[in-house]
């Protein structure tokens, strides 16, 4: 194992027998004039991803560090102890289900923020991917701005996680991160208070939607429940200029899944995601969309 690695890949994987071994290789096909460590959390599978992380970890003992959870310790606490164990100057993320394309990826990366030493995250463009349903499959970020800051993220989640890498600037995650219902969002955020974020405009990366996946397996509007679940926990963790634009995301999130129950006649959660609406920025009541919803839920509410 090289004593200072420039970068750590860091990699979380449970029960990804089927996907785990194309990550690493992913990993291990990159051509790059640094040292790096690929720190894998392998969070206690019941299939056999930890056998394949420990043969690729035979074959690869000077670059690959394995953290080998003796329990099921959850996603969230699986990643925190596997940030704590990467060393490099940098951080670059990869999920045990999602690999990279490009063999450059990480020089790239790398050379951009040595070169810029303002810019505390680096994303670029991905492939998405949806096992099952070619159809959906498309690409991220086709109108994405090359540079942004935190307060541009502030209004929603643009950097997919298998296309980030960071400076290691975070010395200790803060105690909230662990009941976050969302931890990757919550991650660039906390990155973001360091410098300004760079898109590369190019794919080198593959995020794969599947049914075993975390989001794969969760409807959209749930997806949308845990989104505003998770804006309401950390918007007062972020200074007040980040939390009010934390708070406009929470109100467009509310206003769909308002739209939603209010379309499928669910009155008592419409009236729940509409009083959030009212609670954290009562002026987009009087937005044009909002007023219109309102005058639907009376028409309907009175025409049964």
């Amino acid at each position: 194992m090289h004593e200072y690695p420039l970068v750590s890949v860091l990699m979380i994987t449970f029960n990804q027998e089927k996907f785990i071994a194309q990550a690493i290789e992913s990993v291990l096909m990159q051509h790059v004039n640094f040292n790096y460590e690929i720190v894998i959390g392998e969070d206690c599978s019941t299939d056999q991803t930890r056998d394949i992380v420990l043969e690729y970890q035979e074959k690869n003992s000077d670059s690959i560090k394995l953290l080998l959870q003796d329990k099921n310790v959850g996603m969230h606490n699986n990643f925190i102890d596997t940030f704590y164990s990467c060393r490099g100057k940098y951080i670059a993320l990869l999920e045990g289900d999602d690999y990279w394309t490009d063999p450059h990826k990480l020089q790239k990366q790398v050379d951009f923020l040595e070169d810029n030493p303002d810019f505390a995250i680096c994303f670029h463009k991905m492939q998405i991917i949806y096992e099952g349903k070619p159809h959906l499959n498309h690409i991220s970020n086709t109108k994405q701005k090359e540079i942004t800051s935190i307060n541009n993220l502030a209004f929603g989640n643009y950097i997919y996680t298998a296309s980030c890498i960071f400076r290691n600037n975070l010395h200790e995650i803060p105690d909230w991160f662990h009941q976050c219902p969302v931890g990757d969002y919550p991650l660039h955020l906390l990155n973001a208070q360091y410098g300004k974020i760079k898109f590369i405009n190019e794919i080198m990366g593959v995020y794969r939607i599947h049914e075993e996946g975390t989001w794969g397996n969760t409807s959209m509007i749930r997806q949308r429940e845990k989104w505003v679940e998770m804006l309401e926990f950390i918007r007062d963790k972020f200074d007040i200029s980040i939390r009010n634009s934390l708070n406009k995301n929470l109100c467009n999130s509310s206003i769909k899944l308002a739209q939603y129950y209010l379309e499928n006649n669910d009155y008592d959660k419409y009236n729940f995601y509409l009083t959030k609406i009212r609670n954290n920025n009562p002026s987009i009541l009087f937005s044009l969309a909002t007023r219109s919803m309102i005058v639907k839920y009376f028409f309907k509410t009175r025409s049964k």
